[in-house]
């Protein structure tokens, strides 16, 4: 029997120092790794744009890099809390409240201004084309209803999505940037229709400035989102 005991407490000693070591490992905090910033794109190739002012794209370039910028904060600062274990504290909470307004500002910009600087028109064969005469029984029909939509009260964004399920296309008024949005949706056709858009150049004419927003939009950047949606559909 003290066999046994020495050969259990020679076993203890022997193991106690690396126990202590893996305690101690395990206490160790998560080393902080940041995602990676996000780079504001270049657009600067649309100035020229007919019916568009410099000042005017100039100006709008300078806001969408600030929603670049405050992306790029909130994913430190909310990083910054998880690592210290403060997941449930108010101000991270307030913190992710506010990601999606910060995040989805960077993106639907960057469809806005990716979707301008075309003359062609939507060539009547294309994919694209087809859906819209089908779900809408006409170019025209579309057209108008996308144009109400974009004329609706209110500061937004008018967007034609598709939706991969059940294969058809909506126009889709966005209240603000992260409200409003279709689950599962993709962005074909993207139009900002907040003031800082047009307001320096037509003042409440808004209809003057979706006139030349249609003048300007790159059809063949807007049918290759389409033809990308249909195929990870």
């Amino acid at each position: 029997m003290k066999y046994f005991k020495h050969l259990l407490l020679s076993t203890l000693l022997l193991f106690l120092p690396l126990i202590g070591k893996e305690a101690k490992t395990s206490e160790k905090p998560v080393p902080f790794k940041p995602l990676g910033n996000y780079e504001p794109k270049d657009f600067s190739y649309l100035i020229g744009t007919p019916g568009f002012d410099d000042s005017l794209l100039n100006m709008h370039f300078t806001l969408y890099k600030g929603y670049v910028k405050n992306t790029n904060l909130l994913i430190t600062l909310l990083q910054s809390y998880a690592v210290a274990g403060k997941p449930f504290d108010y101000q991270y909470q307030a913190l992710k409240r506010r990601f999606g307004w910060e995040f989805d500002g960077m993106r639907l910009h960057e469809f806005y201004f990716g979707n301008l600087g075309g003359k062609a028109p939507l060539g009547k064969s294309s994919a694209l084309y087809t859906m819209i005469v089908r779900d809408f029984g006409s170019y025209e029909n579309w057209k108008r209803d996308y144009i109400a939509t974009g004329m609706i009260r209110g500061i937004g964004w008018s967007i034609l999505y598709f939706d991969p399920k059940a294969d058809r296309l909506f126009n889709t008024w966005i209240n603000e940037h992260d409200l409003g949005h279709l689950a599962g949706g993709d962005l074909i056709l993207v139009m900002d229709v907040w003031e800082h858009a047009y307001i320096t150049q037509y003042g409440l004419d808004r209809a003057k400035y979706i006139d030349v927003f249609f003048q300007n939009i790159n059809w063949k950047v807007v049918a290759e989102r389409f033809h990308n949606a249909l195929i990870r559909r």
